[in-house]
């Protein structure tokens, strides 16, 4: 393992998470890629090749088919059905560019791959075109979801020997390394994504698996709510490829806009492009109130104006604070959903989930939990956020020393995970840890469930 253990190699680090996928090598301070997880997938119809060669041609000559049927059975039997696979289209400005007929998806649920074939068009795409390497040169470093199943690691495992033919392999889980970024190997990790809120409470380096609060409320729900928000106040979000020309008007006046034909434009495309609008909103407008929700007090806030791809722009005063809220009082905020059998009730706030999190750990590991809250994920990078999740716990846990950790650097709380692995796999130390070539070859790939714990 000394061959690549020192400098000479630099390990890859692959971070795909709902949202961004991450690339870059270990031990830089920023990845080298980061692009969207989601994909543009275009179907191709099936086509029918025929086989024609040698043998099939001597065969219909000799063949003693009565007349009528010959010539159509012949080619029926000769002619090989080929589904063609779709086409993937992978990277920001390319899968934002507009396409007939091409579907967005992602090939993660709940933080767990669920489609393998686009996970690998992905981890092509990151070390072929972004990063230009030879993966069978480098040792892989991956990122994983704290609640990821045996299969899944087992199926990482697999893939990066048997297709990508890696030196050495391993996987770790995002809190884990969230928490080795901040330089604290015990700490409760919030993660405020995309497509979950987490919190995990980390020992030592290691998971407390009891300790898991995890639920669904996060930016691509916030994004929705925002829509339905949109929807009641009669604003319509058209998304940039539709504009080809608008025209200045006054504050909440009709846009005037010249829209382009764009046919065969799936649904699922226009969803992800009004969301990438939603989001430039919620980025820029949008605000967590530092104490309790008090509407008097916000109203005497000064509003802020957004002006939508097409020209209409307004001020947006009250409703800037309500869907954030949504965070720290989910029964309260929550419009209803589009989602089905989605509970509204049982959902807990970011404080609760802290609490709950570390009262699920020993009495003698809290006060360190407490005073280490790490805070990560985009979406904990609303003004105000960090404040009221400080002010909450203060008035939760009355006595007791809370400290919060939020880098102030809008790379670090968005690829901590990233970070997390670039320093770990950089460490000379780390080198004993890989799964290397010779350990899968005579173990497969159960392997990692030993080695990376």
């Amino acid at each position: 393992m000394a061959t690549f253990g020192g400098d000479e190699v630099s390990a890859l680090v692959l971070d795909v998470g709902s949202c961004w996928t991450r690339a870059g090598y270990a031990g830089e301070d920023t990845p080298k890629a980061v692009f969207p997880t989601s994909y543009g997938y275009i179907a191709e119809a099936e086509t029918a090749v025929p086989n024609i060669d040698e043998d099939t041609i001597m065969k219909n000559a000799d063949s003693d088919a009565p007349k009528g049927e010959s010539s159509n059975s012949a080619f029926a039997e000769n002619t090989l059905s080929k589904k063609e696979k779709g086409k993937y289209i992978i990277g920001d400005a390319e899968v934002a560019a507009w396409r007939s007929n091409m579907e967005i998806k992602n090939p993660l649920v709940d933080g767990l791959v669920q489609d393998w074939d686009a996970l690998e068009k992905i981890w092509d795409h990151a070390l072929d075109k972004r990063l230009q390497v030879d993966p069978t040169e480098h040792p892989l470093f991956v990122t994983e979801a704290a609640w990821n199943t045996r299969e899944i690691r087992e199926k990482l495992t697999e893939i990066a020997f048997e297709k990508y033919q890696v030196l050495a392999f391993y996987v770790a889980k995002n809190p884990v390394l969230s928490a080795f970024a901040t330089g604290r190997p015990t700490a409760v990790v919030l993660d405020c994504g995309h497509s979950t809120t987490s919190c995990v409470p980390v020992v030592d380096g290691y998971v407390l698996k009891k300790g898991i609060y995890k639920q669904p409320v996060a930016g691509e729900f916030l994004s929705e709510q925002i829509m339905q928000q949109f929807q009641k106040l009669n604003i319509n979000v058209e998304p940039h490829y539709l504009i080809a020309k608008k025209t200045v008007v006054e504050a909440d006046q009709p846009a005037i806009v010249v829209y382009r034909d764009r046919p065969n434009t799936t649904e699922s495309y226009h969803k992800y492009m009004q969301m990438r609008v939603i989001h430039e909103f919620k980025e820029s407008v949008c605000q967590v109130f530092e104490s309790t929700y008090n509407e008097l007090v916000i109203a005497a806030r000064p509003m802020k104006t957004f002006e939508f791809p097409d020209g209409f722009n307004t001020s947006f005063g009250v409703q800037r604070f309500d869907v954030p809220e949504i965070l720290f009082n989910p029964p309260k905020f929550i419009m209803q959903p589009d989602r089905p059998s989605f509970d509204t009730k049982s959902m807990l706030g970011v404080p609760q989930m802290i609490c709950n999190s570390v009262s699920a750990c020993d009495v003698d590991v809290r006060p360190l939990l407490l005073n280490n809250i790490i805070l990560t994920g985009g979406t904990t990078l609303l003004p105000g956020f960090a404040d009221r999740v400080n002010y909450e716990l203060s008035m939760m846990l009355h006595g007791m020393k809370i400290k919060l950790h939020a880098p102030g650097n809008t790379i670090e709380r968005k690829c901590s995970s990233w970070l997390g692995g670039s320093i770990l796999a950089s460490l000379g130390t780390f080198h004993q840890l890989w799964i290397s070539r010779k350990e899968y070859d005579d173990q497969g790939a159960m392997i990692v469930e030993k080695k990376c714990e």
